[in-house]
């Protein structure tokens, strides 16, 4: 590595930044919500919602279901956890209200672990600065007047090295870490919402659709409105 980048490399100012934000962020957020933030952050890294073995998924249990009704069928539940819950209320009661409570319920948990992991993130993005200049405060107790002359010119380095590159790292960590992670978690949730909420409507307009009371309803309804 070249001289001018290992010199940006300082083992005690990172660990003084990162090991103070964690234990800043731990202490303002709590230990589990902070363990909720970094479990959802480390979801970014498997593969997301899978749309077609979904949309097939609930396309066979649509077709099931208008086979041998929703009592008799017993089709294979989707990969995705909310949809799969979804289905399986409406297979046990037979009641599309029941999956919709169900699927709001679902759409509610999810947005506010989604919501927790962000707000995590993004106050260890506000803490990571703050612990650079707490670093660099602490380089400059490292400046000790009593030093022999010959040593003085070191000393001095050494503690500016760290009060700059502390300052240094709480910036990238903010702005090369929490908020990417946070903008990411926010937006692979919203992605994944939309297509969550388009399949689930497109399995209710398949029931409704063969279902005479789910009409009987609806019917009543736009003639209330």
């Amino acid at each position: 590595m070249p001289h001018n980048l290992s010199a940006l490399f300082d083992p005690g100012a990172l660990a003084i930044v990162v090991l103070g934000t964690i234990l800043a962020t731990v202490a303002r957020c709590g230990w589990r919500e902070c363990a909720a933030a970094l479990d959802t952050a480390s979801r970014l890294l498997r593969r997301g919602f899978r749309r077609e073995a979904n949309r097939r998924a609930l396309a066979q249990a649509a077709g099931a279901i208008q086979r041998d009704g929703a009592r008799r069928a017993d089709p294979a539940l989707p990969p995705d956890r909310a949809l799969g819950l979804m289905l399986e209320s409406y297979l046990r009661h037979g009641s599309l209200e029941a999956a919709g409570q169900i699927r709001r319920s679902e759409r509610a948990l999810d947005e506010a672990r989604r919501v927790g992991a962000v707000q995590v993130f993004g106050w260890a993005a506000e803490l990571a600065p703050v612990f650079g200049l707490i670093g660099t405060l602490y380089g400059f107790t490292q400046l000790n007047p009593d030093a022999g002359a010959g040593s003085t010119t070191a000393m001095i380095m050494t503690a500016i090295s760290t009060a700059v590159l502390t300052s240094l790292y709480g910036a990238l960590i903010a702005h090369l870490v929490c908020h990417p992670l946070a903008s990411a978690i926010e937006r692979r949730g919203a992605a994944e919402e939309r297509e969550r909420e388009a399949l689930a409507e497109w399995f209710t307009a398949q029931i409704e659709s063969t279902d005479p009371a789910a009409r009987a309803r609806r019917a009543h309804l736009r003639g209330v409105a």
